[in-house]
């Protein structure tokens, strides 16, 4: 459960919205601002504000302040700060807070919030303050302050969030001028099944030797220490899971990290050196709190021989079929490799230690997440931000139903969803009846073409046929669709034979 910060100021319906939905990093590239929005309402400014601090490395007996500031030339405006405390920090803090309630309560901060790994490590900030002209292309930056704790200097960062705030005008429109209201009630729209909470899976790969030229340049990880090599995997992973957290409705089920290992030197060595550094690496990873609590595997292959297989298959080395016979035929335990290194005089195996063998040396990931589906508010509120490509096809139909049938939105949401699902029937079908109401022919049958076989296409069909000129077809169409139990399909009939 997230938390949800609302600031006594904080007004419940919004007018005008504002959304920037690609993450913003902030102190030290440890939290980062999920989504942002801003509105007016009541001639009050509204800021909404989601956060998520997984990666915040604080030590249990620090705090940090986070104050989020408005700042345009002159004007500033500090917004109520938030106070994110460690767990023995927050004992410190709750004792200090009973010894002094007969005191005068500080004015800030406005919010306590503790981390803990055991609970959802994001919260969404809300608040309203009076509206100034100025605020419109004010900058916003967060402002992290740490504790003086232990006599040591608490640092201040200050990172830029939003260059202005850009306060857009809504868009009121009710009608769309091109659509025909006969049409539209002739024409019907398809619903999609309801999505389900299904499990997702993001993979990649992070190379130890980089085939790219360009990035060769680059320090490579396989020159890294074995620590340094942890940090780096870690903050590839948290790339890679950050992607999945920023998706609305996403819970994390499981990481599954896999290392692979090149044959140098002795195999049971290499097995034993496999297993460490597989518990070193999941150590170093639940302690920096990559997956806040959900499930983390990970497992070393000492000697990826798959791979290397694979690989001398596609190349041009000398004596390929012979270095592959043996690999395909020997056993690991019955000499595989002192028999690669006999062979030729070690020359294929040379080129096995130079070419091929940093080729395999890798660690994979594999992010299993689970996403529930979006209401109607949500998926409104994302498809105002530019956030379209985040919705699912029922999503879409949602947004659409929020506007009444034949305005320009609705229009536009309909066509939208037709273009990013072109595969789907109930979209290209909606689009098409879109596309009818404006008496567009071409487009509508565009979008038929391929589904005019389905019983859910025939009513649209009927119609585009009666506009086409060949009631004839339409007739047919429209009789179907009527049997279908369609009731746009028997207004259409009875007005085709009037």
């Amino acid at each position: 459960m997230k938390n949800l910060i609302r600031i006594p100021l904080t007004v419940a319906l919004l007018i005008a919205t504002c959304t920037i939905c690609r993450a913003q990093e902030f102190y030290r590239g440890e939290m980062f601002v999920t989504g942002q929005r801003f509105s007016l309402k009541d001639n009050h400014l509204n800021v909404d504000i989601s956060v998520d601090f997984e990666g915040l490395a604080m030590p249990a007996d620090e705090s940090l302040t986070v104050t989020p500031i408005l700042i345009n030339g002159e004007h500033q405006q500090e917004l109520p700060a938030v106070l994110i405390n460690g767990a023995e920090k927050q004992r410190v803090y709750q004792r200090e807070q009973a010894f002094s309630r007969s005191r005068k309560p500080a004015p800030i901060p406005a919010v306590v919030i503790r981390n803990d790994a055991a609970t959802s490590r994001s919260f969404r900030y809300q608040v309203a303050v009076p509206y100034e002209q100025w605020m419109k292309e004010a900058v916003l930056i967060i402002r992290s302050q740490e504790c003086a704790c232990h006599g040591k200097k608490g640092n201040i960062y200050e990172d830029k969030i939003a260059d202005g705030l850009h306060l857009p005008k809504t868009r009121t429109s009710v009608w769309d001028e091109d659509t025909n209201r006969r049409y539209l009630s002739w024409v019907n729209f398809i619903e999609p099944a309801p999505d389900k909470d299904t499990l997702h899976t993001v993979t990649g790969s992070i190379p130890y030797f980089e085939q790219d030229k360009q990035k060769k340049e680059e320090r490579q990880l396989g020159e890294l220490s074995e620590e340094k090599q942890n940090f780096e995997i870690y903050y590839r992973l948290r790339d890679a899971l950050r992607s999945v957290r920023q998706e609305a409705g996403t819970e994390l089920a499981k990481v599954k990290v896999t290392g692979y290992g090149a044959p140098v030197g002795n195999l049971k060595k290499n097995e034993a050196n496999a297993l460490m550094r597989a518990l070193k690496l999941k150590e170093y990873l639940r302690e920096n709190r990559l997956t806040a609590g959900a499930p983390l595997e990970v497992v070393w292959i000492p000697e990826d021989w798959d791979s290397i297989g694979s690989l001398v298959r596609e190349s041009d080395m000398m004596l390929r079929e012979a270095t592959l016979d043996l690999i395909n035929n020997v056993d690991i335990s019955k000499g595989r490799e002192r028999m690669l290194m006999n062979l030729a005089d070690g020359k294929p195996y040379k080129y096995l230690a130079e070419k091929v063998f940093p080729g395999v040396m890798r660690v994979d990931y594999k992010i299993e997440y689970t996403r529930k589906p979006l209401d109607a508010a949500e998926s409104l509120r994302l498809f105002r931000t530019g956030a379209q490509r985040a919705l699912r096809l029922n999503e879409f139909f949602a947004v659409a139903g929020s506007y009444p049938k034949g305005s320009t939105e609705y229009n536009d949401v309909l066509d939208l969803a037709a273009r990013l699902f072109p595969d789907s029937p109930e979209a290209n079908i909606n689009a098409a009846a879109v596309a009818l109401t404006k008496g567009d022919t071409r487009r509508a049958r565009q979008y038929l073409e391929r589904f005019a076989t389905l019983p859910m296409a025939y009513n649209n069909m009927g119609i585009l046929c009666l506009l086409e000129g060949n009631r004839d077809k339409a007739e047919v169409y429209l009789t179907m669709a009527a049997a279908a139990g369609v009731e746009q399909a028997k207004k259409a009939l009875k007005e085709l034979k009037n």
